[in-house]
């Protein structure tokens, strides 16, 4: 299992790369023409994208690693062609991207995670039980090392919104039966700390129901956090508040992943 601590310490090195990066930018910037500069001010314009599911919508979360042959790429490009246009006959949307962004920790290492959804439970089913679909499911198999679809039911419909100028941070426990209070308590004693560094919990998803290509058991909680600026994530690995629970999420779990994410919208 990948420790509350051992998350401190890679976080605290990204630091460094992202301050080198962030160097690199601003000279960049001060040599723009103004041309540059209105072109660079457009692009930078926050986007955003709201997620708005009624009830007993089937939300999904889909951590993808790709491969990177050529082969791979066209395999890709024949699913895209031919097995998503099925998934949106009915119903699949898929609302935006958070990609992997800074030190990753735990056995799926994936490039990012899809934010996608179903109308209902039932309008997977129908897709997963076109005729059309076995040929494109096998050929998943030539695109992606892994790929994890996390799907929960939201029976009382959910609202959220994502945001290109704000970070973003997932944890994916898979907790100790005989400790799982633990984990709760240390989520709950971090909230007041989250928000103080200029965070918040955003979504929490219990026991989805996990399909992948490795076969992988699911985990009991998907934990979103967004955050105001890039380091809050790092502010709050640092705070006396963390430093006196990690010990709970240590003992709470037997598995933690945890992904610094960016968003693609």
């Amino acid at each position: 299992m990948h420790s509350p601590s051992s998350i401190f310490t890679l976080l605290m090195t990204s630091g460094v790369i992202a301050l080198t990066a962030g160097c690199s930018t601003l000279q960049a910037q001060e040599s723009a023409t103004p041309s540059q500069e209105v072109a660079s001010a457009a692009q930078d314009e926050p986007k955003s994208v709201n997620i708005n599911l009624p009830a007993n919508a089937l939300f999904s979360v889909i951590g993808f690693d790709y491969m990177r042959t050529d082969e791979a790429m066209q395999a890709r490009a024949v699913f895209q062609s031919s097995a998503i246009p099925i998934a949106v006959e009915n119903g699949f949307t898929r609302h935006g991207a958070l990609l992997v962004d800074g030190p990753s920790f735990g056995t799926f290492k994936p490039q990012g995670f899809l934010l996608t959804s179903w109308p209902s439970q039932e309008a997977f089913n129908r897709f997963e039980n076109d005729p059309r679909w076995p040929e494109y499911s096998e050929l998943r198999r030539s695109i992606w090392n892994d790929i994890r679809y996390y799907r929960d039911v939201q029976a009382e419909g959910l609202s959220l919104t994502l945001r290109s100028d704000k970070f973003y941070t997932l944890a994916i426990a898979y907790t100790d039966p005989d400790n799982a209070a633990d984990y709760d308590e240390y989520l709950a004693r971090l909230e007041g700390e989250v928000a103080k560094q200029g965070g918040k919990f955003i979504l929490k998803l219990f026991d989805p129901n996990l399909e992948s290509l490795s076969n992988s058991k699911s985990p009991d909680q998907l934990t979103f956090i967004e955050w105001d600026d890039a380091e809050g994530a790092s502010r709050l690995l640092q705070s006396d508040t963390y430093k006196a629970v990690r010990h709970l999420a240590g003992s709470g779990t037997t598995d933690l992943s945890f992904y610094r994410l960016r968003p693609s919208l």
